[in-house]
């Protein structure tokens, strides 16, 4: 069973809107938001795990950024 849903009423750039609809159709938009929202809360929470962990350890040093930047290249 899923969970229960709620509605809310947001105010969206038109733009937006449009490039949704296109992607997702007239019936997948509740699901991308909702998954957009998700994905989201995700990064500010990994945001702030290494946020602490930069406090906790000290800064990551210039020469490990590279070797990670080498081995995850952008997509």
């Amino acid at each position: 069973m899923s969970e229960p849903a709620a509605k809310l009423s947001v105010s969206i750039p038109q733009e937006l809107v449009l490039a949704m609809r296109r992607r997702v159709g007239p019936r997948g938009l509740s699901r991308f938001v909702a998954q957009a929202i998700s994905h989201e809360l995700e990064r500010e929470q990994l945001g702030g795990f290494l946020a602490e962990l930069e406090e906790a350890l000290g800064p990551v040093s210039s020469k490990e950024l590279s070797r990670a930047r080498r081995a995850w290249p952008r997509r």
